[in-house]
């Protein structure tokens, strides 16, 4: 059975299942597994990557590259963010 027809097969006896505890266990499996992925893409900043992002930061400070927490929230709310 390739990929594509287990998947389908799933998606049917998924879609006809009543039993809540069932779905319940699913549901953990889902989520344990979408943290387990996110995790995995996730590595430790490297202190010279910190130290240069610090003096990054403060080069845009020098410089005036900027926003107010106002101006960050309302480019977040519009839908812009730079």
């Amino acid at each position: 059975m390739s990929t594509a027809e287990k998947k389908i097969d799933l998606i049917t006896w998924l879609s006809n299942l009543q039993d809540e505890e069932i779905l319940d266990q699913l549901e953990s499996i889902r989520k344990k597994t979408v943290f387990d992925a996110y995790q995995k893409t996730l590595s430790p900043m490297s202190m010279e990557e910190f130290e240069n992002c610090v003096a990054e930061a403060e080069e845009d400070i020098k410089s005036g590259r900027i926003i107010s927490q106002e101006e960050l929230e309302n480019r977040i709310k519009a839908g812009r963010i730079l």
